[in-house]
Order: C-alpha cells, then sequence, then structure tokens
C-alpha cells in the first residue's frame, strides 16, 4: 500500500494526466503520453513536491490500480481520461464477461440507456466482480453491478480495448447487454 505522499502524488497526476494537462502546459499526444522530464520539471516547480523517475516508478509498482506507464521518454495515464484520447491497444475479443460497478441512482439511467462515457472518453470495464464492487462502491456503499455481455456485444460490432491494467475500455454499451447481479442490487 503507498504512503500518503504517493497517494497525494498519484491523485495529483492522474488529474493531470488524464483530465487537466493544461495546468502544467503538458502537451498529450494522440494517445495521452508526454515527455516524463518535462512533467516531473514541470510537477516540481509547480506543487512544490519531490517528483522523481524512482518516485513514478515506486506509485506504478505499489498502486494496485496501475494507472500510469512510464514508456521510454514518455509517460501516460492509462485508462480515466476525459480530455481524448486513443486507446493505446488494439480492439481485442473480450472475455466471455465483464463487469461494471456503479450507484443505484446511475443504475436506473444505465438499465434505460446503457452504458455512456459520461465525461470520459471511454467506459471503464472490469474482469471481475471485486474490482467492480470496489469501484462502485466509490459512488454508492452498496453499489449496483453489472455483468456485461461482452463477448455477445463484440460479436455486435462493438469494440473493445484490453489495459495493462485489467480494465476494458468500450465507446458505450447498448442496454441489451447489460444483466444486474441482483446480489448486489438491492439495498439492505
Amino acid at each position: 500500500m503507498m504512503d500518503k505522499r504517493l497517494v497525494k502524488i498519484s491523485k495529483t497526476l492522474s488529474m493531470l494526466l488524464r483530465h487537466h494537462p493544461e495546468k502544467l502546459g503538458l502537451v498529450l499526444d494522440q494517445y495521452g503520453r508526454t515527455d516524463w522530464k518535462t512533467l516531473v520539471r514541470r510537477f516540481n516547480a509547480h506543487y512544490q513536491m519531490h517528483l522523481d523517475r524512482q518516485v513514478l516508478q515506486a506509485i506504478m509498482a505499489q498502486s494496485t490500480k496501475k494507472r500510469f506507464a512510464l514508456e521510454g521518454t514518455t509517460i501516460r495515464a492509462v485508462y480515466g481520461h476525459s480530455v481524448p484520447v486513443m486507446p493505446l491497444t488494439p480492439a481485442t475479443e473480450p472475455p466471455q464477461w465483464l463487469y461494471h460497478g456503479t450507484s443505484h441512482q446511475a443504475a436506473t439511467v444505465i438499465a434505460k440507456e446503457g452504458l455512456l462515457p459520461m465525461n470520459r472518453d471511454f467506459v471503464h470495464l472490469s474482469e471481475d466482480v471485486a474490482t467492480a464492487r470496489q469501484v462502485g462502491a466509490r459512488h454508492d456503499t452498496h453499489p449496483v453491478i453489472y455483468r456485461i455481455a461482452a463477448r455477445d456485444a463484440a460479436k455486435n460490432g462493438i469494440l473493445f480495448y484490453p489495459t495493462s491494467s485489467r480494465v476494458w475500455l468500450v465507446s458505450e454499451l447498448p442496454a441489451r447487454f447489460l444483466h444486474h447481479l441482483t446480489s448486489y442490487f438491492r439495498r439492505p
């Protein structure tokens, strides 16, 4: 588990690389990559915190979410962007089932409209129920968990993009491919 200092740096990096690169004048390429040395220099000057390659590697090694990737001279957020980026990996056939955790409030809309990216580029799907539950618990103490008929959706033309952190990205998903898991659906 990361110490508080690394968590704070990680959250700040997430904000910068996913949502507001302009805050430090960072330029992201079409895949969301930027020069890691430029990021470090500007981060340290702006936030008065110590960031270097070793700190980046410690965050990446200690985080269970695997939010960042250092690739040669660049760094990128692996998923979660609200700024437009292209998936780095090609569309791939997904597993039979994927999962999505959400709040009861959002579930009423999702049941009608399907999964939409809202203020992000992609919908995030998990490979297992436990991860989906953890994600959904950020929004609701007893989240709704949807099981996604991912392979069926792919056969119907929906593109799925895997990430190195076991999160799958999809631009949107019609409701017909969603099945809520009743064991998590009702509030106690």
